[in-house]
């Protein structure tokens, strides 16, 4: 069984939980005080011994490219291991024609690698989702397979890596439709738990759901998977309402221990506007 050791939101006390009754969102972590903050601003994201981070983030194509080592900064900052990026441009007249992934992981530490999922064309390019990882935390890639939902109002899809220690999924669902979300959710646990449920390393499920946690599709995800990301807004990222990114943890999976999550707000290498949401981290430390 996971346990969590402690849940911190960097922008709790203005804010109320996205639910009402238990059942519906409810029983989520509610936001907190940042206990963990450094308040001399030297570290504000301390991070514990054992711990892989687990981020997920809508960088909305990184400000069309002019906020790739922002970004990079910033996932420094907050020692991130493995990332979902949403809304990301792959060689699109609009970012310039960059590969953004690439020029992201040019500005990271060295050793870090990533793997993007077109969900359409656009411009010239492509646009979808992307995972960034350490290997020395994650470890390398051993499988990895594309979900993709062509009835969306925008083609949407979910990558999906098994590395040497965990299984993690990017998506992005429906902006538009609660029953295209509801399908794909349902498309995608069904999918994760066949390929994955009952083998030896825990799965993960991360990015933006277009949902708050009480909605239809978040829902029928936590009858699987538990929510591990702190229950609190991570859009807009000038003024947060919306509780709509998310981490989860497959029941089904092999166990883990979660050890912390929080919504980063304040950077002292970048700028928590770089995008229109926020970037948000769960903790975990592997059972073995």
């Amino acid at each position: 069984m996971k346990r969590f050791l402690g849940l911190f939101a960097v922008i709790a006390l203005s804010f109320t939980a996205c639910s009402a009754d238990k059942g519906s969102g409810y029983d989520l972590p509610a936001p907190s005080v940042p206990s963990d903050e450094n308040q001399d601003g030297n570290d504000l994201f301390v991070k514990e011994e054992g711990v892989i981070r687990l981020v997920t983030y809508n960088v909305y194509a990184f400000r069309n490219s002019t906020m790739c080592g922002v970004v990079a900064d910033m996932m420094t900052e907050m020692k991130a291991d493995v990332i979902s990026f949403n809304e990301v441009d792959n060689k699109t007249r609009r970012s310039g024609y960059v590969d953004q992934l690439a020029t992201f992981v040019f500005n990271m530490p060295d050793g870090w690698k990533s793997v993007f999922a077109r969900a359409i064309d656009r411009e010239g390019g492509e646009y979808g989702n992307g995972i960034a990882y350490n290997p020395e935390a994650v470890g390398e890639i051993v499988s990895q397979y594309t979900l993709s939902f062509p009835n969306s109002y925008e083609d949407r899809v979910c990558l999906v890596i098994e590395f040497e220690k965990l299984v993690f999924a990017s998506t992005h669902l429906d902006v538009s439709s609660s029953d295209e979300r509801l399908k794909e959710a349902t498309e995608i646990t069904e999918s994760l738990k066949k390929n994955f449920a009952g083998k030896d390393k825990p799965v993960f499920l991360a990015g933006d759901m277009n949902e708050y946690p009480h909605d239809a599709a978040v829902m029928k995800l936590r009858d699987d998977w538990e929510m591990i990301s702190v229950n609190s807004p991570t859009y807009p990222s000038d003024a947060p309402a919306k509780c709509i990114d998310m981490i989860f943890h497959m029941d089904s999976s092999a166990e883990c221990e979660v050890t912390g999550s929080r919504v980063g707000q304040r950077f002292n290498s970048g700028d928590a506007e770089a995008s229109d949401h926020l970037p948000i981290y769960a903790d975990i430390i592997l059972s073995k």
